[in-house]
């Protein structure tokens, strides 16, 4: 895989939840670490891949003791919860094959680009692969400095999560509008109920009001799908 498919990959990481990208910015910090201190590709692996489980194995006790802070449990629904810890025991299974192929001194792109391909996989293990699997590339086929690579990408990926999160909130308001203004002609049929009129019996008892109420109807449908392109679009970069 060529090094610029990074930025058709990053085009991709919406889909993914938060909670799953930022498994990666950490790993890979790590793992450019131990390669800068002298560790080799297999030792680097090694660790990599028993910090994940680690860090699993310390989630799930501190949820047994109680421990797990409220905020974290509010923050992640059981679905997150459930395809965080995917993530992370696929991550971990996929560094400790890393190092059983380089102790077996055969090239480790080969591993993370048979990982993102595998549909099994979640998709941020599929596109972390990809992009691991490009910096092995590049150290293998150049000799570059793979600390160097490595670090590069964790501050690519810990910018995008930036960007993402920063797109998040700031549409944030649009969605609440949207959401309001789609829920206005429902909320204005029952003011007019409560103030003793009858909005239904003008919009189901003639023409002009049934041909007014599918106008209506038209134009909320048509309001509501163009609020959701701009947001769309504008999640999409365009």
């Amino acid at each position: 895989m060529p090094v610029d498919s990074l930025k058709s990959l990053g085009a991709r990481s919406d889909s993914v939840g938060l909670e799953e990208l930022e498994l990666w910015p950490d790993a890979i910090w790590r793992l450019a670490a131990l390669l800068r201190a002298g560790c080799s590709p297999a030792q680097a692996c090694t660790h990599v891949a028993a910090y994940l489980v680690g860090l699993e194995q310390e989630e799930r006790t501190e949820q047994k003791s109680g421990l797990l802070p409220i905020v974290g449990k509010l923050r992640l629904s059981a679905r997150q919860q459930q395809g965080l810890e995917g993530a992370r025991a696929q991550m971990a299974q996929l560094f400790e094959t890393a190092s059983a192929q380089a102790q077996k001194g055969l090239p480790l792109a080969g591993v993370y680009l048979k990982a993102a391909g595998q549909a099994e996989l979640r998709e941020s293990v599929r596109q972390g692969a990809a992009r691991v699997a490009a910096c092995w590339q590049v150290g293998e086929r150049t000799g570059a400095s793979l600390a160097q690579v490595f670090e590069r990408l964790a501050r690519y990926l810990e910018t995008e999560i930036d960007l993402r999160q920063q797109r998040e909130t700031a549409l944030s308001g649009p969605r609440a509008t949207g959401r309001i203004l789609s829920w206005l002609p429902f909320v204005g049929l029952g003011l007019g109920i409560l103030m003793g009129t009858d909005p239904l019996g003008v919009l189901l008892g003639s023409v002009p009001g049934a041909l007014a109420g599918c106008l209506g109807l038209a134009l909320a449908w048509c309001g509501n799908r163009w609020t959701a392109r701009l947001i769309r679009r504008a999640e999409e970069g365009q």
